[in-house]
């Protein structure tokens, strides 16, 4: 029986610009499995996503590491628009979910996405608690903040559903036993989770 929903942000809730973004951030253009590599390992990214730089530190970091003659402003209002607003339906999902289970939301971001979002949407307070990498220290696909998620909920890892539409989170989750499913946005949460038993 699942009592826990644990919902990842980037292109799950939130509308992602992000192949667009990296490839006039990197100015060329790249298929879509090596930018997410480039994304995923570059220590800039990394160090920013994990809590470990600033906002500024991110940038000039970021420009030294793939040699790109841009300025640290532009670079910053460039990646501040990979984050869009909600994806359609974001609200209605949010409040179904809210009246039979416990929500939370899990993602890999970093300061300056999640402030943006905070400024201009609501859908923050349909949750009961964020786990946000940049504040943890951690990200996925790492089991640590899978692992970390589940003790803080007090909970067990069958009775938890997790969203996200990265097949290697979602791989990492269910190696831990957690219910996972890999989706692209609200519709595809609130179909499979109108499946599920109710607590």
């Amino acid at each position: 029986m699942i009592t826990h929903i644990v919902l990842d942000m980037g292109g799950v809730l939130v509308e992602l610009q992000w192949q667009q973004r990296m490839e006039r951030l990197l100015q060329r253009s790249l298929p879509m499995d090596q930018l997410h590599h480039l994304w995923v390992t570059a220590l800039s990214t990394v160090d920013f996503e994990s809590g470990r730089t600033d906002f500024d530190q991110f940038a000039q970091a970021f420009l030294q590491e793939f040699a790109l003659d841009s300025t640290s402003d532009q670079l910053k209002a460039e990646f501040l628009e990979i984050v869009q607003g909600p994806l359609p339906n974001c609200e209605t999902m949010l409040a179904t979910l809210q009246s039979s289970y416990h929500l939370s939301l899990l993602s890999n971001t970093n300061v300056a996405h999640y402030e943006k979002l905070r400024r201009h949407y609501d859908f923050f307070d349909y949750f009961d608690q964020l786990f946000l990498s940049y504040e943890l220290g951690m990200m996925k696909p790492s089991p640590t903040i899978f692992e970390h998620v589940i003790t803080a909920l007090g909970t067990t890892p069958e009775k938890v559903a997790f969203f996200d539409d990265g097949a290697r989170n979602v791989e990492a989750a269910r190696g831990l036993g957690l219910q996972a499913h890999r989706v692209d946005g609200p519709e595809e949460i609130l179909a499979i989770a109108t499946c599920f038993s109710q607590p």
